[in-house]
């Protein structure tokens, strides 16, 4: 793999200008719509810092790194995936998200959702993110929001700032739970393994909410609510109360998956509603994504 960086240091006249616009002019090669590709790749560095930002000023005497994988690997192009779309207007993009499917990852290049994003709407590239605003993880299912424009991605994005999106899920979790219950407790990336999080008391606050929609022989069924949305925050707190979601193996440390000889391929977490005031026309929205045929089949299971 064969990179080519290049350095600029920033000089008076350049002072609070866009990054993405000083790089254009400073580099003479590539467009700023390239420029802006790769910035949101994390190809741009300030004072050896990543910055994501196309819209962030730059200050005399910054030293900026432009580093461009030669081989074209670190670019995420465009892909013909087909997106589960629920709902689209002007500004949002609602989809249901499948198994098996990143939203974007440093090791799958080219079947992501931001792959898929790219091929239907290129003009998102000009976005952070895309225009994503919120995340799943690859195999849980259900509803993601996506903006179309940067005005929609800002809104989107404080909504969930201020906990005014309702962010509704349905679990199946090993044991039986309390009819209902809220788990706060703060949490924190894992410095003994970087992929995973864990509650620590010096984490960012996190809130999850729980009832019971049935209950079965070792396992529960629940309905969940998050107030906040850390990185895998149900999957964090419900093994923290020792109720880990069914198929999860990287949080399951109490119970072997192979009671009443359930083998499940995945965490049995599914994305179920989205509840906000809609930003143009302040009117109270409500999208949900079916649950998926594999936690039916899941379900029925159980129930025999």
């Amino acid at each position: 793999m064969k990179i080519n960086s290049i350095f600029y240091v920033l000089k008076k006249e350049q002072h609070r200008e866009r990054l993405d616009k000083v790089i254009t002019k400073l580099s003479k090669i590539y467009s700023r719509t390239k420029i802006k590709h790769f910035i949101l790749h994390g190809l741009v560095k300030i004072n050896d810092i990543i910055v994501f930002d196309p819209n962030k000023k730059v200050y005399n005497n910054d030293k900026i790194e432009l580093n461009i994988n030669l081989s074209n690997n670190n670019i995420i192009a465009p892909k013909n995936i087909r997106l589960n779309i629920i709902y689209e207007d002007h500004n949002i993009l609602i989809i249901n998200k499948q198994n098996n499917f990143a939203m974007y990852s440093s090791h799958e290049k080219y079947n992501t959702i931001l792959n898929g994003i790219l091929y239907y709407y290129p003009l998102n590239i000009n976005l952070p993110r895309v225009g994503i605003v919120h995340r799943l993880d690859k195999n849980t299912t259900g509803i993601l929001i996506i903006a179309k424009n940067s005005f929609t991605q800002h809104k989107l994005t404080q909504l969930i700032k201020n906990r005014q999106i309702i962010k509704e899920y349905l679990a199946i979790v090993h044991g039986r739970t309390k009819k209902y219950g809220s788990i706060i407790k703060p949490i924190s990336r894992n410095i003994h393994d970087r992929t995973c999080m864990k509650v620590c008391n010096f984490g960012k606050l996190a809130i999850t909410h729980y009832k019971v929609i049935k209950y079965f022989k070792n396992y529960t069924y629940l309905r969940i609510i998050l107030e906040t949305g850390r990185t895998h925050q149900i999957r964090v707190h419900m093994s923290y109360i020792k109720h880990p979601v069914l198929g999860d193996v990287k949080y399951n440390i109490f119970f072997k998956n192979k009671e009443n000889n359930i083998n499940f391929n995945r965490q049995a977490l599914h994305s179920y509603k989205l509840k906000f005031n809609y930003p143009f026309n302040n009117g109270e929205k409500v999208w949900c994504a079916p649950l998926p045929k594999d936690m039916k089949i899941l379900l029925k299971k159980l129930s025999t």
